[in-house]
């Protein structure tokens, strides 16, 4: 096996997942190496990273391999690698979806079928300090979502950080439904649930699956250093209306 089993890792933020679901993590370092290790276990680079920094490279390979693996436990045996979509979003083999993140040295990556799950979103991020989450408020959040996290006693580099990583997961859920980006705003907390998770609300119509009002439950975890959010879609959430015009 290239990769060492001791790099791998079962995020705890994914515990108590359904059953339906796998995943599969990966502890990487930014260095020639742990490339290497990738592309020889076979995850491939697409030409369009070919002059990328290193940092951007490993992101990739190794958010690569987290899906490969996933995939595999869900009994899909292809050895390509996933390819980029539009707005980077990665191609899931016919009959899955799934969802892929990196950051502070960690990749994560949630698989299912779509006979189960019409989307699955994922994200994790480092804690912000006090000083860059303060000028980012307005573009995340506003002043009832602010006010929400400050009711439950939350510092606002907690509180922001949970909620820029939240709204990123809706977007990857959502995404195949929507097809483009939306803006922060698009979307509210509108209340906490137990376990630091929160529900999200939709504040205008993006596409006839996700209108005006769409509420969508994020679970989260929190790390010494960072934080994992996730967002699971049911057939249910997604089915399409009627939008008056």
């Amino acid at each position: 096996m290239l990769i060492s089993t001791a790099q791998l890792i079962s995020p705890p933020a994914l515990a108590d997942l359904p059953a339906s679901i796998r995943q599969s993590g990966l502890r990487y370092a930014v260095n020639p190496g742990q490339l290497r290790l990738l592309e020889q276990s076979g995850i491939v680079l697409p030409p369009t990273l070919a002059n990328a920094v290193l940092k951007r490279k490993v992101e990739f390979a190794a958010g690569r391999y987290c899906a490969r693996q996933a995939l595999r436990a869900l009994g899909y045996d292809g050895q390509e690698t996933l390819v980029i979509g539009q707005h980077r979003a990665p191609i899931w083999p016919d009959g899955f979806v799934g969802s892929i993140s990196h950051g502070d040295g960690y990749a994560l990556a949630v698989v299912a079928s779509n006979q189960d799950w019409s989307g699955i979103g994922i994200d994790i991020e480092r804690f912000l300090d006090h000083d860059a989450a303060q000028p980012l408020v307005p573009h995340l959040m506003n002043v009832a979502e602010l006010a929400i996290g400050i009711a439950a006693g939350m510092s606002l580099e907690h509180w922001l950080t949970l909620v820029f990583s939240a709204k990123e997961s809706l977007f990857k859920a959502l995404y195949p439904y929507v097809g483009r980006y939306f803006n922060f705003l698009d979307v509210e907390v509108n209340a906490l649930l137990g376990l630091g998770g929160l529900t999200l609300q939709l504040l205008t119509t993006l596409s006839p699956h996700c209108i005006k009002g769409n509420c969508y439950p994020i679970r989260a975890h929190y790390g010494d250093n960072n934080i994992v959010t996730l967002c699971l879609l049911s057939s249910a959430v997604l089915a399409p209306t009627i939008i008056a015009k």
